[in-house]
């Protein structure tokens, strides 16, 4: 009895002599909302680029701290260059006070030089970090990736804040680590956000200049080689084709441009099929949509049934054509966007075994798309 009462106490002074565990409190932490990689200026190297919060400058609202003291900042940007990504996360946190966290990372911004020679060492290097999250989108920048971290936040608190919204508002693109990944080890392509930068004509209240980032098409991969760029209006069409468009407005005229109608498709839902025949496996990639006209001119003043078949009809000869030209690019790329060699792999696997190894090129010059499209007036409005 009396070595079961040691026990029991032994036991309990252990509960009370503190924490074991090798977690890191949150005020030892640095959280990496961003990173952004860029080809090195030597040859193989590679330079990293990090956006961070900085707590002490936010107030408990998540406001500027009046206190916080230096340019007034509410986040830190940091670069370092090496031969490798790890190695460049490791100089930078020989800079720092505090442990690097990648729990909370938004998004990874691409610079075009890199995007260029091939992501094979990003994908290496996701694979291989557990702590990575697997919904932090990915985009491309028009030019050097670091040049993004001095974009003007103005509703958000950090430039990649914004860059998130880019993807989580799905004005286009919505492409996350996880696809990037997937499309990867499938043999097949993905499409993120190509975006746009520029500097804009007022300046800041210190006289600094302020500049500006956006949306101008998409670029596009094959695993994991950069393929090719679309404009903004084939990027659209192919990301309502993917099920990533949330909203899309189209103008349209007609009557020799006397007549005009712009609309909103409030509903954009696509699919794809795969049709065997004689010649081969033949691909449709529909689109459907509910469209609300937020515009109309009129000079003849025509009912709703007429109108509705004209704009109808404008808007299926518009949207299909955008989609066929993204298409089209997408071949001349050789990036299987769409990722129709899932479709056929699903559908008829032995096919798919025969020509898995020639993919790419089958792409390219055999692959039979056919676009079809249905859409439907919903509203005109309170005018009409």
């Amino acid at each position: 009895m009396r070595i079961l009462k040691i026990g029991v106490i032994v036991i309990l002074l252990l509960n009370i002599t503190g924490c074991w565990s090798t977690k890191v409190e949150l005020d030892e932490l640095t959280f990496v909302y961003g990173i952004f990689i860029d080809k090195g200026k030597e040859p193989g190297t590679v330079e990293i680029t990090i956006n961070s919060p900085l707590p002490n400058r936010l107030n408990a609202a998540g406001q500027p701290s009046i206190g916080g003291g230096g340019d007034g900042n509410t986040y830190s940007t940091i670069s370092k260059t090496a031969e490798t990504i790890p190695e460049a996360m490791l100089l930078i946190q020989k800079d720092l006070t505090r442990q690097l966290s990648l729990s909370q990372l938004k998004v990874i911004v691409l610079g075009k030089t890199y995007a260029e020679q091939g992501i094979s060492e990003l994908l290496l290097w996701i694979k291989r970090e557990p702590s990575l999250p697997l919904g932090a989108y990915v985009l491309a920048s028009p030019g050097s990736a670091k040049e993004m971290n001095t974009l003007t936040p103005i509703y958000e608190q950090l430039p990649s804040d914004v860059l998130k919204n880019f993807g989580s508002e799905r004005y286009l693109f919505s492409t996350t680590i996880k696809d990037c990944m997937f499309a990867e080890a499938s043999g097949v392509g993905f499409a993120i956000n190509n975006l746009s930068f520029g500097k804009k004509e007022e300046t800041s209240k210190e006289g600094k200049p302020e500049y500006w980032a956006g949306i101008q098409g998409a670029m596009l991969f094959q695993k994991d080689k950069m393929k090719g760029i679309l404009k903004l209006k084939e990027g659209r069409a192919l990301a309502w084709a993917l099920g990533s468009l949330k909203l899309a407005v189209y103008s349209v005229d007609w009557d020799k441009g006397q007549s005009a109608a712009s609309v909103i498709f409030v509903s954009t839902t696509s699919s794809k099929k795969l049709k065997q025949t004689v010649k081969g496996p033949v691909f449709t990639v529909n689109l459907k949509g509910k469209a609300s006209v937020i515009y109309l001119r009129d000079p003849k003043n025509r009912d709703e049934e007429e109108l509705s078949q004209i704009i109808i009809a404008k808007l299926k000869e518009k949207v299909s054509d955008n989609l066929t030209e993204a298409i089209r690019n997408t071949q001349k790329a050789g990036a299987d966007v769409l990722q129709l060699g899932l479709l056929l792999e699903w559908n008829d696997p032995k096919l798919w075994k025969q020509i898995r190894e020639r993919w790419e090129n089958y792409y390219a010059h055999e692959a039979d798309i056919k676009v079809k499209t249905d859409f439907h007036i919903v509203d005109y409005g309170t005018a009409k």
